[in-house]
């Protein structure tokens, strides 16, 4: 096959990894928002009550999901940009064929199981 044939196959499957990606992050950044929604409805119900062991406990719970949706966000933001970055360039065809391997990269899971 001409390389004329292949590099636009490529691009697309390219193009499509990076899309991939960015849906996957986002559905984990949503279920981050999610969690730290409920981490901090049950930091209030906590200090309403007074019950100060489980306020501390809900705070920490509070700071780490908003810690891991920040960090969520910012990989959805990478991926965007990735994909976006290209679309500016005269180099479309060649920097979406390179995006083409992602498709053999293992993913992180949507959401990872608490210990």
């Amino acid at each position: 096959m001409p390389v004329g044939v292949i590099l636009p196959l490529l691009a697309v499957s390219g193009a499509a990894a990076l899309s991939y990606r960015l849906l996957r992050s986002l559905a984990r950044a949503g279920l981050s928002s999610a969690e730290l929604t409920a981490a901090s409805g049950m930091a209030e119900v906590s200090a309403r009550r007074g019950d100060l062991t489980s306020l501390a406990e809900r705070r920490e719970a509070e700071r780490e999901a908003r810690r891991q949706q920040r960090g969520d966000v910012l990989v959805c933001l990478g991926w965007l940009l990735c994909l976006m970055i290209p679309l500016f360039t005269a180099w479309t065809l060649p920097l979406f064929s390179a995006a083409a391997p992602l498709w053999l990269l293992p993913y992180r899971a949507v959401r990872t199981p608490r210990a």
